[in-house]
This record gives C-alpha cells, structure tokens and sequence, in this order.
C-alpha cells in the first residue's frame, strides 16, 4: 500500500501541472552584478552619478558618452581646457584620444555615438555630425539643419550595429503654429537621399533593425501614433495607425511582423495583410515587448521604470495560435543602462536572453 499511494500521489501532481509557464532567471555570469554594474562584451561597467569606471580606467562627469551596442567600445566626450574625445575598448583599454580644438565645449546639443567597427560620430552645433576612424581620424562632417525659419530641435542619428544603414533625422521643426519632422538616409560625405517628411506630424522614435535591412518610425500629432516600415533604401513598405498614443513599436528579425504595445496591452501584426495575429494585456504597464514567429510567442517586460531602476517587474508570454499566456514576476533587482539598450533575442526554441541591464535575464516559456 506503501508503494501505490506514492505512485497514485505522482499521477496526481503530474495530472495538474499547469499547461503553460515562464521561468526568469538571471544569467550566471552576472549574478556579482549590484544595480550600478552592468555587463560589457568581457567584463563590467561601474556606472553611477554620471562617473564610469571599468577596467584600469576611469571617467568622471563626461559632457556625453555613448556604448557600443556589442558592448565591445565606449567614447566619451570631456570638456577640459578643450573638448576631447576619447575612446576605448571594454577593457578600459584606450583606443585614441583626440583634442576637438574647432569644437565649443559648452554646446548644450554635443553627443556622441559609437558603433561597433569602432568609428565614432560627434554632434555639435545642433545638426552638425563629424564622422571619426577607429583611430580618431577625422572622415567628413555632414549638416543636418532643415532650414526654418522658425527653428528645430537638435538632430539626431539612428544606425545598424555596424553603420552600414545611417538615418540622420530632425524630429521636430517649427512651422509656425505647427511642428513637423523629416528623415534621410546618408552614404557618405555629401551624400543624402530625404525618404520621409511630414509637415504635421513629429518623430517620435526612429529605430534601425541590426542587419540595417529595415526602418522603423512612430510619428505623432500629439494625439494618435503613426507607425511606418520603410527598407534600407527609403521605401515605405507599411503603415499602422495606432489610434492612441504607444510606447513602442518592435519589428521582428524576419520584418514580418510589427509589435506594438502601449500601457498594459501590446498586439502583434503581419505586415504582409495587416492582420492583428494576436494581442494581450499584463498587469503593469509594458516596458518592452517583441514577437518571435518561429515560436509564435508575443513575450513582454512589464513594470514601471523610475530612473534607472525597474519596480514590479515581469514577464508576460503568449502563445498566438494557441491563445495561451503565461506570466511570472521577477525577483531580481533591475538597473538599466540606458532605456533605449533594453533589447529581446532569441537564444533558442522558446528560449530568450532580455538585455539592456545589471543582469541579463534568461527566459524560457513552456506551452
């Protein structure tokens, strides 16, 4: 009788596992991590109060600073008797250094981008961008300025990994009571193509999928997003109105598929027909949310961010065809980087690495 109440005690737990589930854990790697280390391609980054330290090297208050989004290269711009420019490896390893003597080191626009070849690209001036080697050579610079009389806010620069596709973008430009935006795709010194403009509508975000191949942006009229797919040569290939205001918008890795989320709902859709394939609700507002049609998982980061720290965080996963969701609340304290870093990939089937924090979180969905 022994042996039989086990055995009719087995049959019985497995009878009522749930038929979905999500588990987050963090990666192993990273569990020295606190919430002001983040990790870099071999290594961490101590980042807090505007003061970075990571291998023998160390930065205090730079004018701006930029990570590479392989995490292999930082450049920072620093105001001392001049602007200089300074970059280096994830080591703390420092690649040039290079005074910017034609540069004003209280320009208010001054920004810096990073890529991962190692080239460097400084904004000045509001729409002036200057184009540096992985060695601090300057290449050329390109204006961005659009010209109104009624003005412009500063330009911006969106790119692939490795800058093979460049957008230079003015998000915001005056026409008198109005504001609208414009986009062009750049090749080279003196080399644009203008792909986008409206005259009543602003950029709200501009974003440049990894391989480059396509472009994703959200206008705005104040009232109701606008999301637009464009490919890498300025061709519009669709267009979904939100009719609201959204926090987000992910294209899938295949540009298939759109994910739009906004508050506590998100929704996935094919872009080929604009059909809705499927769309979800969490408890908190949704941070994050991306689809992965090998899998056919809707997966989301829920939670409020606050600074840089991420309160009542979770994960939401759906299964479209199935219409099943799974959840899960995170139990590890998260600091991000920077929002914009906050980023899904597939690591296999059901199976994601959530980047972009102290800890990269490791997740793995059962349906």
């Amino acid at each position: 009788m022994k042996y039989l109440g086990t055995v009719l005690l087995l049959i019985f737990t497995v009878e009522y596992l749930p038929a979905q589930s999500v588990s987050v854990t963090a990666d192993p790697g990273h569990t020295g991590n606190n919430l002001t280390s983040f990790p870099v391609k071999e290594g961490t980054l101590a980042y807090s109060d505007n003061q970075f330290i990571f291998g023998e090297s160390q930065i205090i208050q730079p004018a701006a600073w930029s990570i590479s989004p392989a995490k292999n290269k930082l450049a920072f711009l620093q105001k001392q008797e001049v602007l200089y420019l300074r970059s280096f490896d994830y080591t703390g390893k420092v690649l040039f250094e290079k005074a910017l003597d034609f540069f004003d080191p209280d320009d208010t626009t001054l920004g810096v981008f990073q890529l991962n070849d190692g080239r460097t690209v400084i904004r000045d001036n509001v729409a002036n961008f200057s184009f540096f080697d992985s060695r601090g050579g300057q290449i050329f610079s390109i204006t961005n300025f659009a010209q109104s009389p009624d003005g412009e806010r500063e330009s911006r620069l969106a790119a692939d990994d490795f800058g093979r596709t460049i957008v230079l973008y003015n998000p915001v430009i005056a026409y008198g009571s109005a504001t609208g935006s414009r986009a062009q795709l750049m090749f080279g010194e003196d080399q644009t193509e203008p792909f986008f403009r409206d005259d009543n509508r602003e950029i709200k975000s501009l974003e440049i999928s990894d391989d480059g191949a396509f472009i994703t942006i959200i206008t705005t009229d104040g009232s109701s997003d606008l999301v637009l797919i464009f490919d890498r040569f300025g061709n519009e290939l669709f267009s979904l109105n939100a009719d609201g205001i959204l926090a987000g918008a992910v294209l899938s890795s295949n540009g298939e598929y759109v994910t739009t989320f906004r508050d506590a709902r998100m929704q996935v859709v094919r872009l080929s027909d604009g059909e809705v394939l499927g769309s979800a609700s969490s408890r908190n507002n949704i941070i994050k949310a991306a689809y992965f049609p090998e899998d056919e998982l809707l997966v989301s980061l829920n939670g409020t961010v606050n600074n840089n720290r991420i309160a009542n965080a979770s994960i939401t996963a759906v299964h479209v065809t199935r219409r099943q969701i799974a959840s899960e609340n995170i139990s590890i304290q998260l600091a991000v980087l920077q929002p914009a870093g906050i980023d899904f990939q597939r690591a296999g089937t059901n199976q994601y690495r959530l980047s972009g924090f102290n800890r990269d979180l490791l997740l793995n969905a059962r349906f």
